[in-house]
């Protein structure tokens, strides 16, 4: 519209009305037929017409596929504007839900393992080869089990003095609860990776590192941010590191 204004001089007074009114409220035009502005404005569909005209378009139709044009780019930008702010306050929560402690007993615990298997199906498999992949690096033996008809057939044959590393955001995918389950039974030491707050997966690990997120229910949208685990995995492996550089 801004680009519009430029012509507002060669407007009548009447035309300089609409043009101001729809210029205030652009959304409402969008969605307004002629005679609903001619009302609002107390003018007529012929002025509608003829300032549409010199504006540079056929019609009031085309006046507001303009409007509406214009206005996705605002919409789109509304929304990249959201997903910063949502994306910035799982980051923030999720520091705040961070105990140094808990993560330096995790730590040691990772380090003593014979082996540590890391569990993750769906979205949440990228954090689970992120984290299989630094812990590598660091020398430590990992495997990662991503495979969903292997998951049950490797838990069967945990021992003991293994280390399990189960990843959900929701806490309550069916398939890692099973391993989690199956992983108490074989006396292993499991580490919880998921959503803050009350889920079965938090009850069952013997420890549990929390991220935040605005959405946890993966089952119907599994396209859900897993920032905040990439969050807990780069302060688990850190913390990994201080050990391992003293």
């Amino acid at each position: 519209m801004e680009n519009l204004a430029k012509l507002f001089n060669k407007l009548t007074n009447s035309e300089q009305k609409v043009f101001t009114y729809i210029y205030a409220n652009q959304q409402k035009v969008i969605k307004m037929k002629i005679n609903d502005l001619a009302k609002e404005t107390f003018t007529s569909k012929t002025v509608i017409i003829n300032l549409a005209q010199k504006l540079g378009f056929e019609g009031f139709s085309d006046l507001k596929y303009y409007l509406k044009s214009n206005n996705n780019g605002e919409d789109d930008i509304k929304v990249l504007e959201d997903l910063q702010y949502g994306l910035k306050q799982n980051i923030e929560k999720t520091f705040v839900v961070i105990e140094a402690d808990l993560y330096k007993k995790v730590s040691r615990e990772v380090m003593e393992a014979k082996t540590v298997y890391v569990f993750a199906r769906g979205t949440s498999k990228a954090a689970g080869y992120y984290l299989n992949h630094l812990l590598l690096t660091l020398g430590i033996k990992c495997i990662f089990v991503k495979d969903y008809n292997l998951l049950t057939l490797v838990g069967n044959t945990l021992e003991s003095d293994e280390l399990v590393i189960l990843i959900s955001l929701s806490g309550n995918t069916e398939k890692i609860l099973e391993v989690a389950n199956i992983s108490k039974v074989k006396g292993c030491k499991t580490i919880g990776i998921t959503s803050f707050g009350n889920n079965e997966l938090s009850k069952i690990s013997d420890y549990t590192l929390h991220c935040v997120s605005s959405d946890t229910e993966t089952k119907f949208n599994d396209s859900i941010s897993r920032i905040g685990m990439f969050i807990v995995i780069e302060m688990l492996v850190n913390s990994i590191k201080e050990f391992t550089n003293r």
